[in-house]
C-alpha cells in the first residue's frame, strides 16, 4: 500500500505534491489537537469532583418549615 501511495505522489506535478504535503501536515495537526483536547477534557472532569468540599455549609434549621407555610407540610 505504501509503495502505491508513493508512486501516485511522485506522479503528481510539484504544486500538487506541495498540496498533498500540506494536507498531511493538516491531518497530523488535527489528530494531535483532538488527542490533546480529549486528554484535557478528561483531566478537567477528574478534577471537578470534590473541588468544593468544605466550602459549602448548611446551617442548622435549613429544613425547618418557614413561618406561615406550616399548612403546606
Amino acid at each position: 500500500m505504501d509503495a502505491l501511495i508513493v508512486k501516485k505522489y511522485e506522479a503528481l506535478p510539484d504544486d500538487l505534491q506541495k498540496e498533498v504535503s500540506d494536507f498531511i501536515d493538516f491531518l497530523s495537526y488535527k489528530y494531535q489537537q483532538q488527542a490533546t483536547d480529549s486528554e484535557e477534557l478528561s483531566q478537567k472532569r477528574a478534577s471537578l469532583f470534590g473541588n468544593a468540599k468544605g466550602m459549602i455549609t448548611i446551617l442548622p434549621g435549613f429544613d425547618d418549615i418557614p413561618e406561615g407555610f406550616e399548612e403546606y407540610n
